[in-house]
C-alpha cells in the first residue's frame, strides 16, 4: 500500500461536504487515550503504536468507555479532550513527546498508520479526516519553523554517531527489516551492509530499496534463518538490532559474537529496552537504547529554547483550531482567553 500523503492523495484530501462536514469540525469531540508502552486490544479507534506508546484517537464520547476498557487495568492511561487532544497529537507528530526529542521517524509512522486506517472507509475515518489534514500541515509548519535547524534528530543519525569512525572498519549487520530498520539502514554507511530478517523476503525488499538510493553501495542478505544470521554474527564488525528480545536466539547471538576472530566493534540494540538485559549486558561491546537517549542530555540552551518554542506553537495551533478549524492566525487576546477556560 502506498503511503498516505496529505499533499498528494487527492482522494483522501478533498474537504468533507454536507452535514457530515459540520459534525466533524467540532474540536471539542476529539478524544485521545494514551498509554506509555502498554499494548491494548483493539479500541475501534485510530491507533498509533510505537516502541514508546500506544495512542487511540476517537471522535465523540459514545465509544470512549469501551475504548478505555481495552487498555490494561494497571497501565498509566492518560485521556486528552478537545484542544488538549489536538495539541498532544501535534507534539507527537513533531517528535516532542519522544525520548529522542524532535526525532523525525515518528511523523512518517503516524502518516503510514493513518493511511492504513483510512483505507477502511469507516465513519470514524470521515470524522477524523479534517483534523488529520490539519494535524499533518501544522506539524510540518512547526518542524520547519522551530525544529529544522536543530540538526538531524533520528535514531539513524544517533546510531551513526555511536558507531563513529569504527563504522568503516568492517561489515555492519542490521537485524530486522521493519519500520525502524528501514529508517536506520540509510545511515549505516562506510562499509558493506549485511541484512538479516526472520522473513528473508523482507530483507531482500529492503536491500532493493537501498540499491535504488545508492546503487554503488554493497548490500548482502543472509538467508537460512537463524543459522545464516549466526554466520553473519561471526563475521560482522558491528551489529545493529531492530527486533525485540528473544531469549533463545539472543543466547545464540552472543555466543556467535564471542566466536569472532577479530576484536573491536559494537552491538547497538534498539529493541531491548533502555538499559538492556542478560545476556547483552555481559558484553563490553554492548550499547543499550539508553545510550542513544544519553547523547541528547547535554542540549545547548539554544536547542532547549527552540524545543520550548515548538511546544508553545503546538499549544497555540490547538487553540486556533478550536476557535475555527481553518484558523491559522491568532484571534484577539480576548478570544484566546475565553477559549482557554479550564
Amino acid at each position: 500500500m502506498a503511503k498516505f500523503d496529505p499533499g498528494r492523495d487527492t482522494a483522501m484530501t478533498q474537504p468533507v461536504a454536507g452535514p457530515l462536514a459540520f459534525r466533524t469540525m467540532d474540536l471539542r469531540l476529539l478524544n485521545v487515550l494514551h498509554s506509555p508502552g502498554a499494548p491494548a486490544a483493539s479500541t475501534n479507534g485510530f491507533e498509533i503504536h510505537t516502541c514508546q506508546r500506544h495512542v487511540a484517537v476517537l471522535y465523540g464520547f459514545e465509544a470512549l468507555g469501551a475504548a478505555r476498557a481495552q487498555f490494561p487495568a494497571d497501565c498509566a492511561l492518560e485521556q486528552f479532550e478537545g484542544a488538549a487532544a489536538y495539541a498532544f497529537l501535534l507534539r507527537i507528530c513533531c517528535g516532542l513527546e519522544s525520548k529522542l526529542v524532535a526525532e523525525t521517524e515518528i511523523f512518517g509512522q503516524i502518516k503510514q498508520a493513518w493511511g492504513d486506517f483510512s483505507s477502511r472507509g469507516s465513519r470514524l475515518v470521515q470524522q477524523l479526516l479534517p483534523w488529520m489534514q490539519h494535524l499533518f500541515r501544522d506539524a510540518k509548519e512547526i518542524r520547519a519553523q522551530y525544529l529544522g535547524s536543530l540538526g538531524s534528530a533520528s535514531y539513524g543519525s544517533q546510531v551513526r554517531r555511536l558507531l563513529g569512525d569504527d563504522a568503516a572498519a568492517g561489515p555492519t549487520l542490521l537485524i530486522g527489516a521493519g519500520q525502524l530498520a528501514q529508517a536506520i539502514a540509510p545511515w549505516l554507511t562506510g562499509s558493506e551492509l549485511w541484512l538479516s530478517n526472520r522473513t528473508a523476503a523482507r530483507a531482500h525488499e529492503l536491500a532493493r530499496e537501498l540499491g535504488k538510493r545508492s546503487p554503488e553501495r554493497p548490500v548482502r542478505v543472509f538467508e537460512d534463518g537463524i543459522e545464516g544470521e549466526l554466520a553473519a554474527w561471526r563475521g560482522a564488525h558491528q551489529i545493529v538490532i531492530c527486533v525485540p528480545p528473544h531469549a533463545t536466539s539472543d543466547r545464540l547471538r552472543t555466543a556467535a559474537w564471542r566466536e569472532r576472530t577479530g576484536g573491536g566493534g559494537s552491538i547497538i540494540h534498539l529493541g531491548a529496552g533502555a538499559e538492556g538485559a542478560a545476556p547483552w549486558k555481559d558484553l563490553p561491546e554492548f550499547v543499550s537504547l539508553g545510550a542513544l537517549f544519553d547523547m541528547l542530555q547535554a542540549h545547548s540552551d539554544v536547542r532547549r529554547r527552540q524545543i520550548e518554542r515548538a511546544r508553545a506553537a503546538c499549544r497555540e495551533k490547538a487553540l486556533l483550531r478550536g476557535l475555527g478549524a481553518n484558523a491559522s492566525h491568532p484571534h484577539s487576546w480576548e478570544d484566546l482567553a475565553a477559549f482557554n477556560v479550564a
